[in-house]
This record gives C-alpha cells, structure tokens and sequence, in this order.
C-alpha cells in the first residue's frame, strides 16, 4: 500500500527500473521449455524417476524409422504425450548436469522393453550410445550392459541430453518414464535384490526338501503336492526375475521365456491339490469338489493357450496378463470356500485355511497392482514373494499340527488297542489255565475210565470164561437130566439158554456202560430171539410193566436172563394146547431198597401137578430155582386165571453183604 503513497514521478521511475531488470534477467537467462527437463547430479548416490510432462519429453515415431540425428534435428518431442499404439517405436528425452569436480556413473533401468537403446549427446555431437533389451542375446550385449539396465557416464561439469528410443511387443505398450540411479545407488540395490530373492529361493528349496522328507517318512500324499508347489514357487520365482535366461540360456532369452508360464500353472495345480487332499475335499464337500474339478479343466485350458501365445506369438507380456486376469476368479473361489468351512474344521486344518485366505488375497492385490496400477508393480512383487512364503510357512504348520494330531490320535488308538491286547491277553491266559485244567481233568478221567475199561475188560473176559464154564455145565446138566428125551429137543433148549447168555454181551457191545444192562430193552428182544428159533411159529404178544428203568449188573442179568428164557420156553411148551395166540406179560418192581420181585405171567393151561414136583421133574423150572436161590431169592408159582411166577431177589450188594456174613 505504501507504493500507492509515493508520488507520480517516483512511481514511474520505480516501474521503469523493474521492466530493466526483467528484460536483463531474460538476456542473462534465457527461459524456455527445453531448460525445464534439466536435472542436476551430484554424485553417484541418487535415484531418480523422470516422467513426461516433467524433466522427460516423448514423443511416437509412427514409421518406425528415424534415426538418432534426424531426431536431433527436428527436436519433434512434447511434455504432454500419451501412448498411442501400444507396440509403436517412441523416443524420450531428458537432459542431465553433473554439478560434481568428478564422472559420474549412471544406471537407466527401463520396465522390461524388447528394445531400449540410449544416445548421449554432448554439446549437439553424439558422445556414446548403448542397446538392451528383455530378449537380447547375451553375445549381441555390451559389457556391463544387461537385459534390462543401460549404464553411462556424465563427466565432470558437463552437461548431455539423452535420447531414448524404445520399442514393446507386449500388447500394452511401453510406460513413459525413466529410472535413473547411481552406480553406487544401484549396485546397493541390486545387492539386496539378489539377497532377498535367493533367500526367498533358498527358503523354499528347504521347506521343499523338508516337505518330500516328511512325505518319505509318513507317506502323507499332501505333503508330496506341498513339496511340488514349493518347488513349482521357487522355480517360477527363480525364471521371473531373469536368472533362468542368465544362467541356462543366455543365448536363447525368448526359448527360457516358454518355462514360465508352465511352472507357474503347476504351482497353482499342485496347491490346488494340497487342498484336496488335506481338507479331504471330495469326502466332506462334494459340492466344491465339482467346483474345484471346473478349476482344474480351467487351469489346463488357460496353460494351452498361454504357452501357445508364449511360443507362437512371442507375446510374453499377454501371457502374463492372461495368467494375472484369470487368477482373480480363482482367487475368489478360494475365499468363498474357506469362509464357508472355516468354522467346521480343526485346528491344523484352520491353519491352512487362513495361509490359503493370505495367499488368495495377496494374489488379487498382486493382480491389482499389474493390472491397474503398473507404476506399483515393485509393490506387487514385495507381496507376492512376502504371501508366498508366508503361505507356504502356514501349510508346513498346518500339516505338521495335522500330523502330530494324528500322533495323537494314533497313541490314544495304539493305547486302547494295547489296553484291549492286554485283557485279552489275560482271558486268554485265563481260558488257556481253564482249558488245560479241563484237559488235565479229562486226561484224569480218561486214565481213569481206561483203567475201568481194562478192569472191565478183564471182568468180561472172566465172565465169558465163567459163561462158558456155565454152558458147559448147563449141556452136562442137560445131558445127565434128559439122556432119555429126545437129542434134537434138549439141543433146541440149550439153544435158547446160550441166546439169552450171548445177548447179554450184545447188549455190553452196543452201549458205553459195559458194566450193567436195560433188562426192560434185554427182556423184550430175548422175546423175539426166542420167539425166532422156535421150530412152530405162532403170534405172540409180550406186555412189559415196569414202573420204572432198571438196570442190572451182568450177573444178575444173566440169571434173570437164564430165568426169564425158561419162563418164555417153557410157555411155548405147554401153553400153546388150543390156542393160536401166546400172550405173557412181565411185571418188575422194586419191594424195597435191597430187593426186586420179577413176576411172569402166560395164557396157557394152568399145571397140573404140584409145583415142587414140576420143579423137582423138570430141568428148565429146576434150573430156574436154583438161579433165583442164588440170586439169594424165592422162586413161587401160582394160577389165578393166567400161570403167575414169581421171583423175588436180592441186588447185587445185598449179596456181597450176605456173602460176606454181614
């Protein structure tokens, strides 16, 4: 305000000295674009980005056929240039001072052209000129020049212009900017670079060898799929930052490009895998599998058509873009899966699926930044490396809680087994005791029932020679009682007395206990033997009333026997007048406990005579009181109707005892 208070005079003399010194300003220096693109070095630590519209100037070289002076010479360049045709040849131009009493080496490192070649032009003249390139040869580059990087050098006070002339096959097209360092800047750089990406290798190369040991210990099928994603990470991490082409194929920079995509595709197939047979996926989600087995099919058509852009059509940088595109969806699919199931599984399993959540997300962030915002792609690969090996920690801690759960469970198994093992161990210790203790009692009770089959042997033997003995008494007795009678008779009587004796050893033959006899079963089949060898057939009948089993020993069943066959004989001797059916019946019961009564009825004609005289005249019912005597019993004989005998007798031990003068 105060310039307004100052008189006219004054006024104009102040105006006039300010328009001086303007006009001197613009003679000492002058002020036009071109000067703007001026960026001023001082030494070799330094890292500057130059974008158009700033200290960098571009402009499309449409015909693909300007040379470095014709460029020079027509200066056509503009600080508000955008990218027309994307695989178009440009230029870009930027000048550099170095301010320094010393040269300075400079990096230019452009974003991966198929050509990059760099002009430096001192004072109108060109000083120096380099070429690079993603797919040059390694024999067409200049030393200290890679595929990527251009390095020169701005002598002291001096000060160039640079001209850039690039060229992308990529569909794309080249990003407008220039990424200066110093030499110092960038080796320090590149330095670490090579640290973290060997590390990161290196790590992997370790989880992957780890991952395949535990699979040759466990044979756990994940662990085979998780140590082939990790080498699939390492190799395909290996492949993208250049050293696959370094090392391997210098010469062949586009052949080592074709490797790329597969190994990418089979890390994402192999991981995809681990999920299936970690989450067991088929069993448990059915429904996903289906989903899953769509994202195979995928995989396999997306690998067919990038390695056939890759190889046919060289257009590496498609490749990618078709990789990073199509990766989102699946990606997606992934995090609607795990949140999905995230709450029905286990500890290990959750681990697993939270490293596939990071890696799911991290790769729609990686896809993002190559996609949408290329500036940021350094960003992008920070993450991707940092979610892989992340990713790949999470899945090794999944599958190792896994596996010790499944130590878990398998102790707790092996101890209920072993508890399980243990008890039966002892009940079959208990059974195998029991066991031989049957076995030794049986074998007691076969010694001793072989001891009472030899004793019992030998008492048979004694009875058949006793049986004999009495046979050949019983014919002596016949011979002497009826040497009058008729021959053919007395031998048909002594017939049925050894048939009533040999029945009484058949009965021992057919049946365990050799020592007593069924004399219900004996007496009914002596009937019909009997009733067989009678020279005069007639119908009998025999009525067995017995009120309850019993069972005689040997002696005394062969003097019932012997009894029994004279009752029966001496029935179809004299009962048979006018009669043409025989009926008997014989009734056994026990009058008390040291004594039986057998009686023995028939239908025939009642005897005549007194019966001590019959008895006294007769040999078959002499004999049959004798035995009854010995059998320390009675013999009695009435008629009531039907001829009645009767013949009580004492048991075997009753006779023991009375033999013994008890």
């Amino acid at each position: 305000m105060q310039f307004f208070k100052l008189t006219n005079p004054v006024r104009v003399r102040l105006c006039f000295l300010l328009v001086t010194c303007v006009t001197l300003l613009s003679i000492v220096w002058p002020f036009d674009s071109q000067s703007q693109t001026l960026v001023k070095i001082s030494d070799d630590e330094f890292s500057q980005r130059l974008v158009v519209g700033e200290q960098l100037f571009a402009f499309e070289d449409t015909s693909g056929r300007l040379t470095i002076e014709q460029v020079i010479g027509q200066q056509p360049f503009s600080n508000d240039f955008k990218v027309g045709e994307p695989r178009s040849v440009y230029w870009m131009k930027f000048s550099l001072e170095n301010t320094s009493d010393r040269a300075v080496d400079i990096v230019y490192t452009h974003n991966r052209m198929s050509s990059a070649q760099l002009y430096q032009v001192s004072q109108g003249v060109l000083h120096f000129s380099s070429k690079s390139g993603e797919y040059l040869k390694a024999s067409e580059m200049e030393k200290g020049q890679t595929r990527y990087t251009l390095t020169f050098r701005l002598d002291a006070y001096a000060r160039d212009d640079f001209y850039v002339r690039i060229q992308n096959t990529r569909d794309r097209g080249p990003k407008m900017y220039v990424d200066l360092e110093g030499v110092f800047t960038h080796q320090t750089g590149l330095n670490s670079k090579y640290i973290l990406n060997f590390a990161l290798i290196g790590a992997l190369c370790l989880f992957a060898l780890y991952a395949i040991s535990l699979f040759v210990v466990h044979r756990y099928q994940p662990y085979l799929w998780l140590s082939l994603m990790i080498l699939a990470f390492a190799s395909y991490t290996f492949a993208t930052n250049g050293y696959l082409t370094d090392w391997f194929f210098p010469d062949l920079p586009k052949l080592s490009k074709t490797f790329t995509p597969p190994i990418g595709q089979f890390g994402k197939f192999c991981m995809l895998m681990v999920l299936l047979t970690f989450l067991q996926v088929k069993q448990k989600y059915p429904v996903w599998y289906r989903i899953f087995m769509g994202l195979i099919v995928m995989y396999v058509v997306r690998f067919v058509y990038m390695y056939y852009i890759t190889v046919v059509h060289e257009d590496f940088g498609m490749s990618t873009f078709i990789g990073s595109v199509t990766a989102l969806p699946t990606n997606i699919v992934y995090i609607a899966f795990v949140l999905s199931v995230f709450k029905k599984l286990n500890r290990g399993k959750r681990v697993f699926a939270a490293g596939l959540l990071l890696y799911a997300m991290g790769i729609v962030a990686v896809g993002y930044f190559w996609v949408f915002q290329p500036s940021g792609r350094a960003v992008g690969a920070m993450i991707s490396s940092t979610v892989s090996i992340l990713e790949v920690l999470m899945f090794m801690v999944a599958l190792g809680i896994e596996m010790r759960q499944h130590e878990v469970d398998k102790n707790k198994a092996l101890n209920r087994l072993n508890t399980v093992l243990t008890s039966q161990k002892e009940k079959v210790e208990q059974e195998v005791v029991e066991r031989t203790a049957e076995i030794n009692q049986q074998k007691l009770q076969l010694e001793e029932r072989n001891e009472r089959i030899e004793t019992l042997f030998r008492e048979i033997h004694h009875r058949v020679k006793n049986n004999l003995q009495l046979i050949s008494s019983l014919l002596n007795m016949q011979q002497e009682w009826s040497s009058t009678e008729d021959p053919a008779k007395a031998i048909e009587d002594s017939r049925s007395r050894v048939v009533a004796m040999s029945m009484i050893h058949q009965f021992l033959y057919r049946t365990d206990d050799i020592s007593t006899i069924d004399f219900r079963q004996y007496a009914k089949e002596l009937a019909s033997k009997l009733d067989d060898i009678q020279v005069e057939k007639v119908p009998y009948e025999l009525s067995l009333d017995f009120d309850k089993e019993y069972v005689f020993d040997i002696d005394t069943s062969i003097s019932l026997g012997l009894i029994l066959n004279e009752l029966i004989t001496n029935s179809y001797k004299h009962a048979l007048v006018g009669k043409r059916r025989l009926e008997m019946t014989l009734k056994m019961q026990q009058v008390d406990e040291q004594h039986y009564a057998m009686e023995y009825a028939d239908s025939g004609e009642p005897i005549s005579q007194p019966f001590e005289e019959v008895v006294k005249k007769g040999f078959g019912l002499r004999l049959a009181s004798r035995l009854s005597r010995q059998l320390q019993g009675s013999f009695q004989y009435e008629h009531n109707g039907k001829n009645r005998f009767k013949v009580e007798f004492a048991s075997k031990a009753a006779r023991e005892l009375m033999a013994d003068g008890v």
